[in-house]
């Protein structure tokens, strides 16, 4: 029960991100998991693009 309540309040790595949506570009800080998520998933986020800031 304890871990569950730990797990709860655990914070989880982010990284900054510059993301483009095709029309406008945005500054974000995204987890791993929505990062994958822009740069995969097409049927929600055609035309998206996320990219690292330490990548650019």
């Amino acid at each position: 029960m304890i871990k569950f309540i730990k797990n709860i309040f655990k914070k989880e790595e982010t990284f900054p991100c510059i993301v483009f949506d095709g029309e406008k570009m945005k500054y974000l800080d995204l987890t791993q998991k929505e990062f994958d998520k822009i740069n995969s998933d097409e049927k929600n986020y055609k035309g998206w693009t996320a990219y690292k800031r330490d990548e650019c």
